[in-house]
C-alpha cells in the first residue's frame, strides 16, 4: 500500500469514528428526552389535587389526554430512532475494527520493511569498513612494526616507511569521513537535498570519468526522513551505475511538481534484464532494497533497462507540506 492509499484509509477511519461518536451522542440525547418525558408525565399526575380527583368525574389522564398522547408519540419516535441508530452504530463498529486491522497490518509490514532496510545498511557499512578501513589499518600496523625494526639499523628506511604510514592514515581518515557522510550528509542538514545531490554527483565524477547531464531543483518537505530516503535511493542508483553499468554518460534530473518529487536517472551502460531473477538484477543492482525504500515513503519507481542499451529509472515520491 502506498502512502496516498494509507492516508485515505486513515482519513476514512477518522470519518467512521466521528460518525460513530455523533450517533452515540444522538442516542444519549434521545434517552435523555425519554427520561424527561417520563418525569414530565409523572409531574402532571402528581400535581392533581386530591379533592379534584374526588369530586371530578374525570381523572388527570383524561384531562391531559392530548398532551399524554403527544408525549407518547414523541417517546415512540425517540425509541424507533434509537433502534435505527443502534443498528448503524453496530455497522460502524465493525467497519472501524476492519480498517484498524488493515492499518495495523500495513504498519507491521512497514516496520518489517524498515528493519530489513536497516539490516541491509548495517551489513553494507560493515562490509565497507572491513574491506577498506580495517584491512588498511591492519596493514599499517605491520608497517609500523617494520619501521620499529629499522629505526636503529636504517633510520632513513624507517622514516620512509613512517611517511607511507602517515599518508595511508590520512586516506583511511577520509574513507571513514565518507562513511560518516553517507550515514548523515552534513550538506543535507545545512543546505538541503539539492546541495547533498550536488556533492554526491561531484564525488562520483571526481576523476571526470562521466559526461554528466545534471538538473536539480530544491525539494522541501516537513518530514526530513522522506528527504533522506529520497537521497539514499538516488545515491544507490548512481553508485550502481558506477559499479556495474560501464557507462560514460549519466543523466540525473530532480524536480518538484504538483507535490511530487520527480527523479529521472539514466545511463548509457551495458544494461541488464530487470525481469530476470538473479545476481545481475537483484543482488548487484540492489533493486529490492531500492523498491522497499520507495514503498516505505509511498512512492513509485519504474526501471527500464535492456542489455547493451543502458538503464532508465523514474522515481516519484509524494511530498506533503502545510
Amino acid at each position: 500500500m502506498n502512502h496516498a492509499n494509507y492516508k485515505k484509509l486513515s482519513h476514512l477511519l477518522q470519518e467512521l469514528e466521528q460518525e460513530k461518536r455523533e450517533i452515540e451522542e444522538k442516542i444519549n440525547d434521545n434517552l435523555l428526552k425519554i427520561k424527561e418525558f417520563d418525569i414530565y408525565t409523572a409531574s402532571i399526575l402528581e400535581k392533581e389535587d386530591r379533592d379534584f380527583k374526588v369530586f371530578s368525574p374525570r381523572d388527570a389522564e383524561s384531562i391531559h389526554k392530548e398532551e399524554f398522547e403527544r408525549i407518547k408519540r414523541e417517546k415512540l419516535s425517540c425509541l424507533a430512532e434509537n433502534e435505527r441508530l443502534h443498528q448503524r452504530r453496530d455497522i460502524l463498529i465493525s467497519r472501524v475494527a476492519t480498517v484498524k486491522d488493515i492499518l495495523e497490518e500495513e504498519k507491521d509490514l512497514s516496520n518489517l520493511m524498515a528493519l530489513s532496510i536497516q539490516e541491509e545498511d548495517r551489513q553494507r557499512i560493515a562490509r565497507e569498513l572491513h574491506d577498506t578501513s580495517l584491512q588498511n589499518l591492519a596493514h599499517l600496523i605491520h608497517k609500523i612494526e617494520l619501521s620499529s625494526l629499522f629505526i636503529d639499523q636504517d633510520p632513513v628506511r624507517a622514516k620512509l616507511e613512517l611517511s607511507v604510514v602517515n599518508k595511508n592514515l590520512r586516506e583511511i581518515i577520509e574513507e571513514i569521513r565518507c562513511t560518516i557522510f553517507d550515514l548523515r550528509p552534513m550538506s543535507f542538514d545545512d543546505l538541503g537535498l539539492k546541495a547533498a545531490f550536488e556533492r554526491l554527483v561531484s564525488g562520483i565524477n571526481e576523476k571526470g570519468n562521466y559526461e554528466i547531464d545534471l538538473s536539480l531543483e530544491e525539494v522541501s518537505c516537513e518530514n526530513n526522513l522522506i528527504l533522506m530516503s529520497i537521497y539514499r535511493v538516488a545515491k544507490e542508483c548512481l553508485i550502481n551505475i558506477v559499479k556495474h553499468a560501464d557507462a560514460d554518460r549519466i543523466l540525473f534530473h530532480c524536480e518538484c511538481k504538483d507535490n511530487l518529487c520527480l527523479i529521472h536517472i539514466e545511463d548509457n551502460g551495458k544494461g541488464f534484464d530487470p525481469n530476470r531473477p538473479g545476481e545481475d538484477s537483484d543482488k548487484h543492482f540492489g533493486i529490492s532494497v531500492i523498491k522497499e525504500r520507495i514503498a516505505l515513503i509511498g512512492g513509485k519507481i519504474e526501471i527500464d533497462s535492456k542489455i547493451d542499451q543502458g538503464t532508465k529509472i523514474r522515481i516519484e515520491v509524494p511530498i506533503f507540506n502545510k
